[in-house]
């Protein structure tokens, strides 16, 4: 496997983040919601950034004992 297929730790707890996010969206009426296909790839950056910062305060957590 190349180092290109992997991911880091980085990676590993962003996508956490956006998965545990995604999964608790529910509307009052308990149907699932979320993302939209057809949002603009401008939204779909500034959401995977909030994603990495979320991971990069992760890792910067687990630099404080």
């Amino acid at each position: 496997m190349s180092n290109t297929n992997m991911i880091d730790l980085r990676d590993y707890f962003a996508a956490k983040a956006m998965q545990g996010e995604l999964a608790a969206m529910v509307d009052p009426s308990g149907s699932q919601c979320g993302i939209a296909l057809d949002t603009p790839d401008e939204s779909l950056a500034r959401i995977a950034k909030h994603f990495y910062r979320i991971a990069d305060a992760m890792l910067k957590a687990r630099e404080t004992p």
